[in-house]
């Protein structure tokens, strides 16, 4: 169902108002609308709601209307996950920008969900906090599209996950009921835990209004110490480091493509990132470039080390491209080394460009192949993702698509999962929405 002219006057105007509805061919969030959408008719309109009260109105007209929705923020993540059909609205929550309240002796702030992560990073910076975040993207990233995703980054080694640092959250059911979960303090315990349930969820469960994200304080100095060696060399390294006293911030293994010039040389390469205060930050360095003896290492400072984690991140995270994939896959840590030496040995091999970038804490991690022509034909891309799939569920992991060309989606299973919990997840979907309305086919098992 295509909405007409008319459904919009009746419905959605004398909520939001005139200005707030708009063509989609008229709006430039979605450029590319094909990245997201598999079959049926473009949707006709992007709806923009600029109150919680107003978003929770257009969701009840939804689902009294049957209307298919796509929500996103600012849609630099759209292109994320599995391909929706059947389209009917585009529900856009960029208007929720309110920073609700800010506590700053209890290191917390409530924020509603269409602000972007660098605009409060802007907004704490005066008080000496910060969210403890470096994702995709990050420039435009919302705070509700980084909590649908998942999507934390590099900094996850020191401060924990998205899920640890959501500690409330306000989201409109599929039937425009607005639903609490948590509080606006971090010792909390009250009622269900909703925040990890929508963390990583897609938007298929609710669409996220408001959260509480846990703060910490700025640091005062930034060191990375970058070592390249043999897969010997940081494999050993690595497991000194993780078992050391040293308490690096960040702890990331490169595969041999993805160590930025200029840095150093190997076969893999280990990024150790120390924020604190200045005593400390040198003298930890000192010491792993003492650990580090016999690889080529360097230590970035300032904004060579602020250039050096951009550089990383915008590598991997691109505008997307029709030769290009991205993956998020995960192995368990102590194969993280010989996973990535596996990747770069069989990026060769099918001569493909591929960058590996592994949180060695974690075992979680990002690769980005690219190779031109799989936009056209994906037999090769399919391959790819099943050898590389195979690894990873070898070293007890898991690899999931997240950004490819269309017809390589439609190609296979982007989420690949292998495990036992899909029952639960759909009589999780049944419940918060029976209708299949809220972001359909984007989320494991078509969900």
């Amino acid at each position: 169902m295509v909405l007409s002219t008319a459904a919009i006057s009746q419905q959605l105007i004398p909520i939001v108002g005139p200005e707030q509805v708009l063509l989609l061919s008229e709006a430039s969030l979605l450029s590319a609308p094909e990245q997201i959408l598999d079959q049926g008719a473009l949707p006709t309109y992007i709806v923009y709601p600029r109150t919680q009260a107003e978003l929770a109105a257009v969701m009840a007209v939804a689902h009294q209307q049957r209307w298919r929705l796509l929500v996103c923020g600012h849609a630099s993540k759209l292109h994320w996950g599995g391909l929706t059909q059947q389209i009917d609205l585009v529900v856009c929550t960029q208007g929720l920008q309110r920073v609700v309240a800010h506590a700053t002796g209890d290191l917390t702030v409530t924020v509603e969900a269409g602000l972007s992560l660098a605009t409060l990073q802007a907004k704490l910076a005066p008080f000496r906090q910060h969210v403890a975040l470096d994702p995709a993207y990050a420039e435009t990233a919302t705070l509700g599209g980084l909590i649908a995703t998942r999507d934390g980054g590099s900094l996850r080694h020191r401060y924990g996950s998205l899920r640890d640092m959501c500690i409330g959250i306000t989201f409109i059911r599929a039937d425009g009921q607005s639903t609490k979960a948590g509080g606006r303090v971090v010792k909390n315990v009250a009622g269900y835990d909703l925040m990890k349930l929508m963390t990583g969820a897609f938007g298929t469960l609710g669409v996220i209004a408001e959260v509480t994200l846990r703060l910490y304080p700025l640091p005062e100095v930034s060191q990375t110490v970058v070592i390249g060696g043999t897969e010997a060399d940081i494999t050993a390294l690595t497991r000194i480091l993780l078992k050391s006293t040293l308490t690096p911030m960040a702890v990331d293994l490169l595969s041999a493509a993805a160590i930025p010039s200029s840095t150093v040389e190997g076969e893999l390469a280990l990024a150790v990132r120390f924020q604190s205060v200045e005593e400390s930050v040198v003298a930890q360095c000192d010491r792993m470039l003492k650990l580090a003896q016999g690889c080529s290492s360097c230590t970035l400072s300032g904004d060579l080390d602020t250039d050096f984690w951009q550089q990383l991140t915008q590598q991997f995270w691109q505008v997307p491209q029709p030769s290009a994939l991205v993956c998020k896959f995960g192995v368990l840590p102590a194969q993280s080394t010989q996973f990535l030496a596996q990747f770069d040995r069989y990026c060769q091999q099918q001569q493909i460009t591929g960058w590996g970038r592994i949180y060695a804490g974690s075992g979680t991690g990002v690769l980005r192949l690219e190779q031109e022509g799989i936009g056209k034909n994906p037999s090769p891309g399919v391959e790819w993702i099943r050898e590389l799939r195979s690894h990873c569920q070898n070293a007890h992991g898991f690899l999931t698509v997240l950004d490819a060309p269309p017809v390589l989606k439609r190609s296979l299973d982007v989420w690949g999962y292998p495990g036992n919990a899909l029952a639960s997840m759909k009589q999780l979907k049944q419940q918060f929405d029976p209708h299949n309305i809220l972001n359909p086919d984007r989320f494991v098992g078509g969900i």
